[in-house]
């Protein structure tokens, strides 16, 4: 097992937003978010940090940071969790 490793990003979306999304995201990892005091053996702890809203003119766009710290995984397990996590959270457009 490796030493627990911490990702950070910024995402436009909202507290509410992020929850409804991070079942997918997590897949069959345990997950601890936020003010939840206990670590998973194997898996993501996640901290949400408000920012301040990016505005474009009129548009207002809510940003969380997001700390997504990997526990008790080897190097491949903990690839394929972020991807998963990316993919769960990527957005389309057009």
């Amino acid at each position: 097992m490796m030493a627990p490793a911490t990702v950070v990003k910024e995402m436009c979306l909202t507290r509410a937003d992020f929850l409804r999304l991070l079942p997918g995201a997590a897949g069959a990892l345990p997950v601890s978010v936020d003010g939840d005091r206990e670590r998973p053996a194997a898996g993501l702890e996640i901290t949400l940090t408000p920012l301040p809203d990016r505005r474009i003119a009129l548009l207002r766009l809510p940003v969380l940071r997001v700390a997504i710290t990997v526990h008790g995984l080897d190097e491949p397990a903990r690839r394929a969790a972020l991807e998963r996590f990316d993919t769960a959270f990527r957005r389309g457009g057009g």
